[in-house]
């Protein structure tokens, strides 16, 4: 079927003016019936107009003050849906696109902004209205002809052009944002590269719907966030591959990946539909990498609850990364990890958890990005107990003694958010918490963190709140110890 239009919007109604019509009263004199008719001046009569003062607004903020990259996001709106309409021309390694955002204002807004880095904005519509635009640095400043009132739906309509650039922001392992290798393209956005290839609120705070509409060569195929809603080929021979994703999602792991791909598709013992998507010559290695993530599901939810979406798959890019990526209901993986064994299943497991941890619950800020990573690798340690019979106390034991962490993994800084502290004793720090806990309280953690701040961003102090909710107990020497110092303490026994 063709692609379904997007959901009608409200129209914003401006008060232009009110008219007030004075009354006009006359009221006759006592005359005598019988006495002669006076000549009297036409009773006066008054009309009152009162113009309401046209509404004013604010500036949105260019940033939401995140404390480790203030200028990520916006302020004054919440994002609802991205419809991102985008042709990929790889012959010039450029894109053609046009994005569509339905936004909601949460203050009276004079102009706003949205995160785009370098590209070039042809135009930009407020409600179908021409608006004008400034550029400085990754902000692209809206000024629409009439303020947007709080509370009233909004469309924005950015037409773009240009060749895509990673950025280097938070990490010395990749440039995030939009990657090409010859013909093919992918996207690895976290934590700031989403703006590389759409405008966006950028950050994880504001999560949205998204509809991924992506014309490509013929020789090509396209996967996206979702579920793959429609497929049709264009007039000049290209194909469009329409996908969907059902539930928010955070901007840095909206993803696409185009290239010479197949998409295989199979059934988790829950019911849940898996779909991998790789190039013809890894099949093998990919359906041997992939093969036990039903298995995974099945675990998963018994220790963490329902799986939080309708849909989980991987995709393999043709290059050897260096690393994997959650991007959600479509983890990203390179050709490096084929054939890589256990250290292979391990990223699969740890690639999966982030589904729940991290993906249906975001971190508040960057600075809580121990909250992604320490769940997943907790994970993996459940994994191996489940599937090998290695027991959580033994997988955290060697993590302890591997090295020495002594950055804080509550507070790694913003210039190498992957650092192994982050992972490693973001890891240890969920086993403290279980020994100090005890196995009742904490298995009841990692269920009810991903469903009570489901489609959720949520804090360290979050974290911090519901484990002792949960417990009855203070914890705060575990969280100072093992999130917030900066020394690696004593393996918890």
């Amino acid at each position: 079927m063709p692609a379904a239009p997007l959901p009608a919007r409200l129209g914003r109604l401006l008060l232009l003016g009110a008219l007030a019509a004075g009354l006009v009263s006359c009221r006759a004199s006592d005359v005598a019936l019988d006495a002669p008719t006076a000549t009297t001046a036409p009773a006066e009569t008054t009309t009152t107009t009162t113009t309401a003062p046209a509404a004013t607004g604010v500036a949105g903020d260019p940033g939401v003050g995140d404390p480790y990259f203030p200028e990520l996001g916006n302020g004054g709106y919440d994002v609802a849906r991205y419809h991102i309409d985008l042709e990929w021309l790889p012959d010039e390694g450029a894109i053609d696109a046009v994005t569509t955002i339905e936004l909601t204002p949460t203050v009276d807004l004079d102009t706003f902004n949205l995160d785009l880095v370098g590209l070039d904005v042809s135009s930009v519509t407020v409600d179908g209205e021409p608006s004008p635009i400034t550029r400085a640095g990754r902000e692209l400043a809206i000024d629409p002809d009439a303020v947007l009132i709080a509370g009233e739906a909004t469309e924005v309509v950015v037409t773009y052009r240009g060749v895509p650039q990673p950025i280097s922001l938070g990490s010395d392992v990749f440039g995030a944002g939009w990657q090409t290798d010859g013909r093919e393209a992918y996207v690895v956005s976290e934590p700031a590269g989403a703006a590389t290839w759409y405008p966006a609120n950028d950050h994880p705070t504001d999560k949205a719907l998204f509809t991924f509409e992506l014309t490509v060569p013929a020789d090509q195929v396209a996967v996206a966030n979702g579920v793959l809603v429609d497929e049709r080929t264009e007039p000049d021979g290209r194909r469009t591959w329409i996908w969907r994703a059902a539930d928010p999602m955070a901007t840095y792991l909206a993803s696409i990946v185009v290239g010479d791909l197949v998409i295989e598709r199979t059934t988790a013992p829950t019911g849940l539909p898996l779909r991998d998507a790789y190039p013809p010559e890894h099949a093998a290695g990919a359906q041997e990498l992939f093969g036990r993530t039903g298995e995974m599901v099945a675990t998963f939810e018994e220790w963490f609850g329902p799986y939080p979406f309708e849909v989980y798959g991987h995709v393999v890019v043709d290059e050897a990364l260096g690393f994997a990526l959650e991007n959600q209901t479509l983890s990203l993986f390179g050709t490096d990890l084929l054939g890589a064994g256990g250290a292979g299943e391990r990223t699969v497991a740890h690639e999966l958890a982030h589904q729940w941890y991290g993906n249906a619950v975001s971190p508040a800020s960057w600075r809580d990005i121990w909250l992604n990573e320490g769940f997943a690798t907790y994970a993996e340690w459940i994994w191996l107990q489940e599937a090998y019979g290695q027991p959580i106390e033994r997988s955290a034991e060697r993590a302890h003694a591997g090295a020495d962490y002594g950055v804080a993994p509550g507070d790694p800084g913003n210039e190498e958010l992957f650092q192994p502290t982050v992972y490693i004793r973001g890891g240890l720090a969920l086993h403290a918490l279980s020994v100090a806990m005890g196995d009742e309280a904490f298995r009841a953690l990692l269920r009810e963190w991903p469903q009570r701040f489901h489609d959720q961003a949520a804090s360290t102090e979050d974290l911090r709140a519901l484990a002792e909710e949960l417990s009855g107990q203070d914890l705060a020497p575990v969280f100072d110890a093992w999130v917030h110092g900066t020394e690696l303490p004593p393996f918890p026994g």
